[in-house]
């Protein structure tokens, strides 16, 4: 059996076991604690990245505020908002500095239970690790996206349910189930689509694994199928992520990460504050061209990138990176050199 009809095993039965798991949820009433009244937060961060390739360098601002409003216990209104520019230097002149704006979600959420919550509006498509958990500047580990993110870096307009039920000592299940309309709004573009993720949780050993499945509805419909792993070992501090998409329409590809986090090397400030990544990944082009995406690659590509990044205080993050990428007739290397400041009110 291939991988491909592996996975989508896999993903058959957890589907089945979150669906499973619905009926029951509210049979495992947790009494309510007794907290504060929840308060609104602004929040977000300011990033600057400056990148140098062979003959080009790229300047890339960015500032994505986030706004968090509870009302009562139940219901919390979150957003972001994305604004950014990519201005590049090139041939001895500047191109055109054009700022990308628009809304990276804005969703009314409503906790029906500890196990389940239910979201109508723009939401991060749940697909993957990268576009939901790791995709904001502050929480990178390395300041370059992977390559596949380009397959997935977009938002849906519509419902989501999604939470997490306990199986067994020792095991939890993960689910988010969504459908999303097509919206020609530039602030609020978005896909006709529909999809779902679920993984395996083992909190005692600290890991991770998830399948995803999204079938695009619109004028070019196509099935895509993602694998992903993270695992945070407990005896050294080390993470490790993997993720992987495969389609017939856009390619397939994947990266895998591991990042190391220095302060148990001694008690200097330095190595306390500093973070080691690397990152391998590959993409592999489909049978016949796509015109989708501009962002990915032409031809099959390899990628290796080594990181450092250092945690100042009051919420201010130093990176820099050396990354080589190898294609045919397009061996280059990729330095990233950055700042990143992350800021909260309430």
């Amino acid at each position: 059996m291939n991988i491909k009809h592996t996975l989508r095993r896999t993903l058959a039965v957890l589907f089945t076991a979150s669906v499973a798991l619905a009926p029951v949820l509210y049979a495992q009433q947790v009494p309510e604690a007794i907290s504060e009244s929840p308060i609104p937060v602004i929040t977000g961060d300011f990033s600057f990245q400056s990148t140098f390739e062979s003959g080009t360098q790229t300047l890339s601002p960015e500032f994505d505020p986030t706004l968090l409003v509870p009302l009562g216990r139940n219901l919390l209104i979150e957003s972001e908002f994305d604004m950014s520019t990519d201005l590049t230097h090139s041939d001895g002149q500047w191109g055109p500095a054009v700022v990308d704006h628009g809304i990276e979600y804005l969703q009314l959420n409503y906790i029906a239970h500890p196990n389940l919550t239910l979201t109508v509006g723009r939401f991060l498509t749940p697909f993957g690790i990268y576009r939901e958990r790791l995709h904001p500047m502050w929480i990178r580990n390395l300041a370059g996206e992977p390559i596949l993110f380009a397959m997935n870096d977009n938002s849906s307009n519509g419902v989501m349910a999604r939470g997490a039920a306990r199986l067994r000592s020792g095991m939890n299940i993960t689910y988010a189930t969504y459908f999303s309309a097509s919206t020609k709004n530039n602030q609020l573009s978005a896909e006709r689509r529909a999809g779902t993720r679920a993984s395996l949780f083992f909190p005692d050993k600290r890991f991770e694994v998830g399948v995803s499945f999204s079938r695009v509805l619109g004028d070019s419909r196509y099935n895509m199928l993602g694998t992903d792993v993270t695992w945070n070992l407990k005896r050294i501090p080390l993470d490790l992520r993997a993720e992987a998409i495969q389609t017939t329409k856009l390619g397939r590809a994947y990266w895998v990460e591991a990042a190391y986090r220095m302060d148990k090397l001694g008690r200097n400030p330095f190595l306390h504050n500093s973070l080691l990544a690397v990152r391998g990944e590959q993409y592999r082009v489909p049978t016949i061209s796509q015109t989708l995406f501009d962002e990915l690659p032409d031809r099959n590509t390899s990628r290796t990138t080594l990181g450092w990044t250092y945690s100042l205080y009051n919420g201010i993050r130093f990176n820099a990176s050396y990354g080589r990428n190898f294609a045919q007739a397009d061996n280059h290397n990729i330095w990233t050199v950055g700042l990143t400041y992350r800021f909260a009110a309430y």
